[in-house]
C-alpha cells in the first residue's frame, strides 16, 4: 500500500460526496500499520492525518493498530493529533473490542485518564466524547472526569462548554435512580 496514492483515493471520494468506507484486508491493515510505526519512528508527524483519514474512512476494525495508538499517545503534545488518535483509539480498540463482546484494556482506560489532565480545551472534549464509548467502564474514571469539569467560564468556549455538558451527562447516568 502506497500511503498518498490510497490518501488522494479516499478523498477523491470524499471530494464527490462518496462515502469511502474501505474494507482493508488483514494484510493491508498491516501495511498500513508499519506505514505508522515509521513515521512515528523517523517523527514525520506531518504524514499521521493521512494514515487518520484511511483509518476513520474504514468499513472493519482492527486491533493490529493498538501498540501505534499508544505509542501515539505517548510520543506527541500536538492537540490536533492526539484528537485524531483519539478517534483511532474509538474505531480500533473501543469498538474492535465492543464489537468481541470484550471489555476495552485497562490501558486505555489508563491512557485516557491522563488526557484528562491535558490543557487543550479540544483535546479535554474529545477525551470526554471517547470515555462515553466506554460504556459501564467510564466508571473507572469518575473522580478523574469531575476533577476535569470546566468551570463558569466553560460558557465562552465551545471546546469546554462541549465538556461540561458531557460530564454533567455522564455524573446524571451515574446518579442513583429515583
Amino acid at each position: 500500500m502506497e500511503l498518498n496514492t490510497e490518501f488522494n483515493r479516499v478523498i477523491k471520494k470524499l471530494q464527490n460526496d462518496e462515502r469511502p468506507l474501505t474494507k482493508y484486508s488483514p494484510e493491508e491493515f498491516e501495511q498500513l500499520n508499519t506505514i505508522w510505526r515509521n513515521l512515528l519512528k523517523e517523527e514525520k508527524y506531518e504524514d499521521l492525518p493521512k494514515v487518520y483519514c484511511l483509518l476513520d474512512n474504514t468499513q472493519n476494525y482492527s486491533d493490529v493498530f493498538t501498540e501505534n495508538i499508544y505509542q501515539t499517545f505517548s510520543q506527541l503534545t500536538n492537540p490536533e493529533l492526539i484528537v485524531y488518535n483519539l478517534s483511532a483509539a474509538s474505531k480500533h480498540i473501543i469498538a474492535f473490542h465492543h464489537k468481541k463482546g470484550e471489555r476495552v484494556p485497562f490501558e486505555l482506560i489508563e491512557t485516557l485518564k491522563e488526557l484528562l489532565k491535558n490543557k487543550d480545551a479540544e483535546v479535554l472534549e474529545w477525551t470526554l466524547r471517547t470515555i462515553e464509548q466506554l460504556g459501564s467502564q467510564a466508571i473507572f474514571l469518575k473522580d478523574d472526569i469531575i476533577k476535569s469539569k470546566p468551570g463558569i467560564l466553560s460558557l465562552f468556549d465551545k471546546h469546554k462548554k462541549a465538556s461540561k455538558q458531557i460530564i454533567e451527562m455522564l455524573e446524571k447516568r451515574w446518579s442513583p435512580r429515583k
